[in-house]
């Protein structure tokens, strides 16, 4: 791939939220996690880890994410508990980025925040690459109590949120808005 081409792969990358299967396999998931490994990371202390959902682990999700809700507010409506499961099924595979700091007199934990954060882009361009369809999602609450055991969240670790991924199912799209420069930069000559 060309210079050209790889600008061109990058300016033009859209979030795909209409993802169906077929999903990586193995092979690509791999992939797609060692990628997930290049970002920028001081020291490199690798503060974060990665929980790749698909089948039925996908309900496991579902059930952690409602009991989340429900820690979190105390109650929801079976029409917001619905809402919160159909997020586990909104792709055929989830990877679930896990911050997980490491205790270190030099980098400080928002340091290691920013390169965990990194990782999901590089796991959507990662995924992109090989030829599937990603988005990066979150959701409004912090962890419950069955997702961190089902997550094995142990210490300071917390869910930043997920890569869905899977196939794009074909729509068309608008091409992306160019960043206005005058707003979003800033140039010292």
């Amino acid at each position: 791939m060309s210079a050209s081409d790889s600008y061109q792969f990058l300016a033009q990358r859209r979030s795909a939220s209409l993802l169906v299967e077929p999903y990586p396999d193995r092979s690509h998931v791999e992939k797609i996690l060692q990628v997930g490994g290049t970002v920028p990371d001081h020291g490199a202390l690798k503060p974060y880890r990665f929980v790749v959902i698909s089948g039925e682990g996908r309900e496991k999700f579902a059930d952690a994410m409602v009991n989340a809700g429900l820690e979190a507010k105390g109650s929801l409506d079976e029409k917001k508990q619905a809402k919160l499961k159909a997020k586990a099924f909104a792709a055929p595979m989830q990877v679930v980025i896990v911050f997980s700091p490491e205790e270190d007199d030099k980098i400080p934990e928002w340091e290691q925040m920013a390169a965990a954060s990194c990782t999901g882009y590089a796991l959507v361009l990662a995924a992109n690459a090989l030829g599937f369809g990603a988005v990066w999602k979150s959701f409004g609450f912090q962890e419950g109590s069955v997702m961190k055991q089902l997550f094995q969240l142990q210490g300071k670790e917390r869910i930043l949120g997920w890569v869905n991924i899977g196939t794009d199912k074909e729509r068309e799209r608008s091409l992306r808005t160019a960043l206005d420069l005058k707003k979003f930069a800033l140039f010292i000559p």
